[in-house]
């Protein structure tokens, strides 16, 4: 994707929102056991805008290589349309499923078709980052499908 100061729907394979490791591990034990994220918070900038329904969206969790839970997408999913913006921070709805198993941060970063990731060239970025349309097929290849 060519640089440029404003995305467009057509620049979104998928959103990505991020999570730390510390607030992920509270959250992967109610996730194993059948609970759910409806939701995250993003950053208000005009990319809340382009959030419609029924996008891709990933969840990756932060942090550094020794980090526990492991850096990487952990859960994937679709945007439900539903923006709260009642708070400082719009809160996105989602329908996401977690992953038997991360996709590792590393795995991502050594394959030349995933290694230019918003999330890997900007890691501070606020959220939402995205994933381009190529980028989310090669991920969707590794996960073997998206729900």
């Amino acid at each position: 994707m060519a640089a440029r100061s404003r995305l467009t729907a057509a620049d979104v394979g998928a959103w990505l929102f991020t999570c730390n490791p510390r607030e992920f591990a509270e959250l992967e034990l109610g996730l194993r056991n059948g609970r759910s994220v409806d939701g995250w918070c993003a950053h208000p900038t005009y990319r809340v805008d382009l959030v419609e329904a029924d996008q891709a969206a990933v969840l990756w969790v932060s942090g550094n290589a020794t980090s526990v839970p492991e850096p990487g997408i952990w859960m994937v999913g679709r945007t439900t349309g539903v923006i709260t913006r009642g708070e400082p921070r719009p809160r996105v709805g989602l329908a996401m499923t977690l992953l038997p198993e991360v996709l590792p941060r590393e795995q991502l970063r050594a394959d030349p078709r995933t290694a230019g990731l918003e999330v890997l060239r900007a890691p501070q970025m606020s959220n939402p980052s995205i994933v381009s349309p190529e980028e989310k097929a090669v991920i969707e290849e590794l996960i073997g499908g998206w729900p």
